[in-house]
């Protein structure tokens, strides 16, 4: 049976960090995920930051989901991939200080033929990210929407489970044009995070959009199932896609999982 745990995205939420963990609190949820870079620059993480971050979480009995670091340029920006890769592992020696171990990023689109360059240093960047995992005592899960599923499962063939995984968003696969069920099924074991988000038909079939969790049109038992089937151990994150009333759309969500 699938273990429900459920945390909030704070990335999305804008306001104040303290008030945001008291509501996390106040609706009964058991973690949050963190935006680093939305907190601070990396090199403001001393050790008294991570200290109050700890605290802050502790007090309200609430444990680290997962956190998310957001390459303020792309992997493919020229001459930026040392520096990406600089920054992926100060950010995974980052969550294991403040106490988690699930640490997300952006790969971009994965090339579909292994044999060109852009698939073999990708393979690279993987390879080092997963060798570095065990040091840092944090696994990386890689966004997973924008690529079909069986590249990425092709990309991290080899590669150890406790190193390297993915983070699913069937909202975000069902915009993207893959069918969330079946992505969950082919990821199967490398799920590592995952986040409740639904999507939309848009009028005429052309596609979906992004919706509120319980507001979409995906077949979230179905979805639910295909997670359990997948042993997935982990929180059900749940985000906010509208801007209006964040926490809201958080609550209606717990609400709504509750329900199924």
């Amino acid at each position: 049976m699938l273990r429900i745990r459920l945390a909030a995205d704070l990335g999305p939420i804008d306001i104040p960090f303290q008030q945001s963990l008291d509501r996390v609190r106040k609706m009964q949820l058991d973690g949050v995920e963190l935006d680093l870079l939305k907190l601070m620059p990396l090199e403001d993480f001393t050790r008294t930051a991570i200290r109050e971050i700890r605290k802050s979480l502790s007090d309200r009995n609430l444990s680290l989901a997962a956190v998310r670091y957001r390459a303020p340029r792309g992997l493919h920006y020229p001459t930026g991939i040392e520096n990406y890769l600089d920054n992926m592992k100060k950010s995974m020696e980052l969550t294991y200080q403040l106490g988690g171990n699930v640490t997300i990023m952006s790969l971009g689109l994965v090339p579909r033929d292994q044999k060109s360059l852009d698939w073999q240093i990708l393979r690279e960047i993987v390879q080092e990210i997963a060798r570095f995992s065990e040091r840092a005592g944090s696994v990386a899960a890689a966004e997973t929407d924008r690529s079909p599923p069986e590249a990425f499962v092709a990309l991290l063939d080899g590669i150890p489970e406790a190193g390297f995984g993915v983070d699913v968003s069937p909202g975000e696969l069902a915009t993207h044009g893959f069918d969330p069920v079946a992505a969950i099924e082919t990821f199967n074991r490398r799920i590592v995070t995952f986040h409740a988000t639904d999507a939309i038909n848009r009028p005429g079939g052309r596609g979906y959009d992004v919706a509120p969790l319980g507001r979409g049109d995906l077949d979230y038992p179905a979805v639910l199932s295909a997670l359990e089937n997948a042993g997935f151990p982990g929180f059900i994150i749940l985000r906010s896609c509208m801007a209006d009333d964040p926490m809201t759309e958080i609550r209606q969500a717990r609400d709504f999982l509750f329900r199924l």
